[in-house]
């Protein structure tokens, strides 16, 4: 007797090597434009954030947070270590009571349009606004905010596209990468909070 795999065998298939199906928690309900949310930062073993914790302990860990992401987001300038293939430059958002984070924005020149080159560019009869239009196209990037609800009794980081427009080239795979290294930092962060 000979079986024909079915759908569902060769979905399982798939699923097994490329990953499972299951999204992290951090994935779940993001809005437009949003890579990842990590919240309930303060929760400790089925409590609430509210359990014990002050307004002063509050800022404690808000700019704890910030200096990690901040710490974090500085690994990047060497981009290729970080496993990205298009080097970032990062910036600090301004900071205010209850919100801080940094941008990650692609540079120019490295990936998306500018890797290929099309010799025919070169010759376009003194037409250059093409050419200038697509120098002007921001490379977009991914921004990482930390924010204090406002309960006032939790903190919330959120990862998003940022410095996009019509035509900005999405680089999911240096995004993918970046929210990876976001939610082990993250990880890190929880545990020595505990």
């Amino acid at each position: 007797m000979i079986l024909f795999p079915t759908t569902n065998t060769k979905l399982h298939l798939f699923g097994a090597i490329f990953g499972n199906d299951d999204k992290p928690a951090d994935q779940e309900g993001l809005q437009e434009n949003e890579l990842a949310r990590f919240s309930n930062l303060l929760v400790n073993n089925g409590g609430s954030a509210s359990d014990g914790v002050s307004d002063n302990k509050i800022d404690v860990k808000f700019d704890s947070l910030s200096m990690m992401i901040s710490s974090w987001s500085k690994m990047f300038s060497d981009h290729k270590s970080m496993g990205l293939t298009t080097p970032v430059d990062v910036v600090e958002l301004p900071t205010t009571d209850d919100s801080a984070g940094v941008q990650l924005l692609f540079k120019k020149g490295f990936g998306g349009r500018s890797a290929y080159y099309d010799k025919d560019d070169d010759d376009d009869g003194g037409d250059n606004k093409k050419k200038k239009k697509e120098d002007s196209i921001k490379e977009g990037g991914v921004q990482v905010r930390i924010e204090k609800l406002s309960s006032g009794n939790d903190l919330e980081v959120i990862a998003s596209r940022c410095d996009i427009e019509d035509g900005t080239m999405i680089k999911e795979m240096s995004e993918q990468t970046i929210i990876d290294s976001l939610r082990k930092t993250m990880q890190a962060w929880k545990k020595e909070q505990q």
